[in-house]
């Protein structure tokens, strides 16, 4: 992954079942209280499946997949083949679990790796990359790999800086756990997007951050 630190690397390799407790339904008070204090991990998730297109029968690359969440939820809305990429081993454990449970691990393919030399050598209908710019320090390039991997849809999330939040996550996550995290502006993906190649493009204030929706044409 195209991280400045390992840090990054570090942090997410040992919380799997900490960060899916974000998603996850099965504590309601915990998904009640990230419902109201979180708000904009479930904003996200909504517009990556609302914003997608048609989603039976495509081939989808989830890039930084976390506990595969969001590579089951496309598993189980009808995609042909879902592979879930993230450089955390015990991330990867645990989407493997999570698909075996949900049923699809048929469908899906997870990939311990860093995006820039995995070995991905088809297109990909749809590719989502949700959390993964937080944690990139010259997103150009991956951008241009991304547009070349992708033949119909991209989508990603990327935070924007607020002093509050900003100052908060610098403590909590480059002070404390050696994860430097970077911020965009609307212009600064406006421009990343039309660079690589991206058209239609949809770009959506979200609780402390943007969405973005790109098409290949």
């Amino acid at each position: 992954m195209p991280c400045s630190a390992d840090g990054a690397r570090t942090y997410f390799d040992r919380i799997p079942a900490e960060w899916d407790a974000l998603y996850s339904h099965e504590n309601r008070f915990m998904y009640l209280f990230n419902r109201l204090f979180r708000s904009g991990l479930y904003r996200r998730h909504e517009l990556t499946f609302s914003k997608c297109g048609e989603i039976e029968g495509a081939n989808v690359l989830d890039i930084g997949c976390g506990t595969g969440r969001y590579s089951v939820e496309f598993a189980k809305r009808g995609a042909a083949k879902v592979v879930g990429l993230d450089f955390a081993p015990a991330m990867i454990e645990f989407s493997q679990q999570m698909a075996g449970q949900m049923g699809v691990a048929d469908l899906c393919e997870f990939i311990c790796g860093d995006i820039r030399t995995a070995r991905l050598e088809n297109p990909f209908d749809i590719i989502v990359a949700i959390g993964l710019f937080d944690y990139v320090s010259d997103p150009g390039p991956l951008f241009q790999q991304i547009a070349a991997l992708t033949r119909r849809t991209f989508l990603a999330s990327f935070p924007k800086y607020s002093l509050i939040w900003g100052l908060q996550r610098k403590i909590r996550y480059e002070w404390i756990k050696k994860c430097p995290i970077y911020y965009y502006t609307k212009d600064q993906l406006t421009r990343l997007a039309v660079a690589a190649g991206f058209s239609n493009l949809e770009i959506i204030a979200v609780e402390h951050g943007y969405f973005l929706v790109g098409e290949k044409t």
